[in-house]
């Protein structure tokens, strides 16, 4: 994409493809392969976990990572600094959990009693 926009910017194939940054692919392809290893096995637990668990409580379980990668930029990598930010995300947060537990209520097996 990057390539296009400098193609149409410069008209010159040779001076967009100099204007992108290196790739470094000796230095980044550990990381990368790294990343990228972790993201597919995060995928087939997911598969897992709705295979096992149901729609309803696998998918939902399965997006509470967006919570905990949430947590990871606001106090570790310091992503979001202004307090009322961080104080919104945390009321999404909350809803997001509160529909995670009422859909895995609403797809558990009826109690005895009922």
């Amino acid at each position: 994409l990057r390539y296009s926009y400098h193609l149409f910017k410069l008209k010159s194939p040779k001076e967009a493809y100099e204007v992108l940054p290196p790739f470094h692919f000796r230095v980044m392809w550990l990381p990368g392969a790294t990343a990228g290893s972790l993201w597919s096995l995060g995928n087939v637990g997911s598969i897992v976990a709705v295979e096992h668990l149901g729609q309803g409580v696998g998918y939902s379980a399965s997006q509470g990572a967006l919570l905990i990668s949430g947590i990871w930029g606001i106090f570790y990598f310091k992503e979001v600094s202004k307090p009322s930010i961080i104080c919104k995300w945390f009321m999404s947060a909350f809803v997001t959990i509160a529909g995670i537990l009422l859909l895995g209520y609403e797809s558990s097996p009826a109690s005895p009693g009922r």
